[in-house]
């Protein structure tokens, strides 16, 4: 049995309700509870890692027995933070493309380290060179975005360029899809 969901809800977080184009933990941390049938004898244990849900159909594909097929992008869910590391699940990436009205909006986002890393891609509202960059630890509700500060530059580059080494590889062309989402 597992329970999830495919995204969260601001509910007031930064004066916003609903959903949109932000990858923050109040709309990518969603709860994700696993509980293996009784005859798979698994011992119960936490996963801190990040995980996306990508990694939900391979998983089920494990669980079956099946072998994952080439075409999905993610892997088996970890069964403890040791596994977790040792198979890398030291990032998460996530991606939020839309053409609402005639507006494209294009983010590409890293949680790693305790970091939050998006970069917003050319389109209608941005021209490439803004983002946000967040501390989960020292700021864990993202309110002061470090995007422009000169003592992480640095770092800034080092996620941005993770998150572009770990794309995954574009399997059939991008449609156009005009969608109320």
């Amino acid at each position: 049995m597992i329970f999830t969901t495919d995204h969260g809800e601001l509910q007031g977080d930064f004066g916003l309700l609903f959903k949109g184009p932000y990858h923050v933990d109040g709309l990518v941390r969603l709860p994700l509870i696993w509980r293996q049938a009784r005859s798979a004898r698994a011992a119960p244990s936490t996963v801190t890692r990040p995980v996306g849900l990508v990694d939900l159909a391979p998983t089920f594909c494990t669980i079956a027995g099946l072998a994952v097929p080439p075409f999905m992008e993610g892997s088996p869910l970890p069964v403890s933070n040791t596994d977790a590391d040792a198979r890398g699940f030291e990032r998460v990436l996530t991606e939020w493309d839309s053409e609402m009205f005639g507006v494209g909006v294009h983010l590409r986002t890293i949680t790693r380290d305790g970091w939050v890393c998006t970069t917003y891609q050319p389109g209608s509202v941005h021209d490439g060179t803004e983002g946000e960059l967040y501390d989960l630890h020292d700021d864990p509700l993202q309110q002061v975005n470090r995007w422009n500060d000169p003592c992480l530059v640095s770092l800034r580059a080092d996620l941005i360029a993770d998150l572009w080494d770990h794309q995954p590889e574009q399997r059939t062309p991008l449609r156009r899809v005009e969608a109320p989402v």
